[in-house]
Formats: structure tokens, C-alpha cells, sequence
């Protein structure tokens, strides 16, 4: 479902996630991640350290 609504509202998703995370991640690991919500926190934790139940929450709150 989440990963349904991440693809569908792909321009806001990445905003967000800009705006949460700011320049973590280059364009080409955000589009390599589009629709994709695992794909996305693991590349998210990978680069932050964050635990992975944190970014998701965030994740599901934006989407």
C-alpha cells in the first residue's frame, strides 16, 4: 500500500523526503528507489545511521 501511494505521488514523496533528510541522497538513488519503500528506508538508513523503524514511521507519515 505505502509503496503504492510512494509511486503515485512521486514529487511530493521526494520533497518530502528532501525535506526530512535534505541531500542525503543524489537523484539517481532517489529514482533508483522510486516506488520502491524498502528499497528507500534501507538506502535512507544505510546513509544516516537512523534505525530503519524510525524512517519508516517518517516514511508513513508522508506518504
Amino acid at each position: 500500500m505505502a509503496t503504492r501511494q510512494m509511486e503515485e505521488s512521486w514529487e511530493r514523496t521526494k520533497e518530502q523526503i528532501r525535506i526530512i533528510w535534505g541531500d542525503i541522497l543524489s537523484d539517481q538513488e532517489l529514482q533508483k528507489a522510486r516506488g520502491d519503500l524498502h528499497t528507500m528506508v534501507a538506502l535512507i538508513h544505510e546513509k544516516t545511521g537512523e534505525s530503519r523503524e524510525e524512517i519508516l514511521q517518517k516514511m508513513e507519515a508522508i506518504l
